[in-house]
């Protein structure tokens, strides 16, 4: 798990979205959990704050029908 340092009025979803671009939404409750001591929704210049894995969601697997 990476650890990074808030910016002056950082957020998580600010944060979730400036690292995991458009998989941010996804990645929001992970970072959440990961940072579950957090008290504010403002965070403090040079909080540190960890940055789960970004997961790649696997493909269903598809059958071809017809050649």
């Amino acid at each position: 798990m990476n650890q990074i340092k808030a910016m002056q009025n950082d957020t998580l979803d600010s944060i979730a979205y400036r690292y995991y671009g458009n998989q941010s939404v996804v990645m929001l409750p992970a970072l959440l959990e990961a940072n579950s001591t957090l008290q504010h929704v403002v965070l403090a210049e040079h909080q540190v704050i960890h940055l789960p894995e970004l997961v790649q969601a696997q493909r269903p697997q598809t059958i071809k029908l017809w050649d």
